[in-house]
């Protein structure tokens, strides 16, 4: 099922240069487009209608899917902007993130009420004492899956490590990142310093 995931990720992703993709489910309830704004901390009066285009504004792209939200930016993914999102994370939801910037770098970030967890390719060593797998944290399940994205000493990769992100995330919240969702699905759009 995993190679089957990956694939089609791997077809659809071929023409993209940078991404930032998040999803958040609430534990009860449902997390609506206003809610998520009041979230991330911006004002309503902001929020613009879906004709606005997200990829030439600079702005955030909103979703409703089912009871949570998907954000979708098409800048080159900085902190800044990723700290954004992660205002949407906390107790009582569950959220992801995934991005791949212009230079081939791919990040991926989960937190499930506290419990955190993240990956950064090519470069997994963020602390030279620790393995890079000690801090998947509740992506841990995935070790020996996402462990197949990196090139080692005996191996080349043998999957591409940024389908193999959207794959762990579409697995664990039942969302799937496809071209609907990127270029027909309503949205709305928060706009967003460059």
């Amino acid at each position: 099922m995993l190679d089957e995931i990956v694939a089609r990720y791997g077809d659809m992703l071929s023409d993209l240069d940078t991404i930032a993709y998040t999803v958040t489910l609430p534990d009860f309830g449902v997390l609506s487009i206003r809610d998520a704004v009041r979230r991330l901390g911006a004002d309503l009066t902001t929020l613009q209608g879906p004709d606005e285009l997200p990829r030439s504004t600079g702005s955030i792209s909103l979703h409703q899917v089912g009871d949570g939200i998907v954000t979708l930016d098409w800048v080159n993914p900085g902190d800044d902007r990723m700290e954004m999102t992660e205002r949407l994370a906390g107790q009582g939801f569950r959220h992801w993130y995934v991005s791949f910037d212009i230079e081939g770098n791919t990040s991926m970030y989960a937190r499930y009420g506290q419990a955190e967890g993240f990956l950064h390719h090519p470069e997994p060593d963020l602390m030279s004492f620790t393995e890079w797998a000690d801090h998947l944290g509740p992506l841990s399940p995935y070790t020996d899956f996402l462990a197949s994205g990196y090139d080692s000493e005996d191996a080349e990769a043998r999957v591409d490590i940024l389908a193999a992100c959207l794959a762990v995330v579409e697995l664990e919240s039942g969302v799937r990142l496809d071209r609907a969702l990127m270029d027909d699905s309503p949205c709305s759009a928060l706009p967003m310093p460059l």
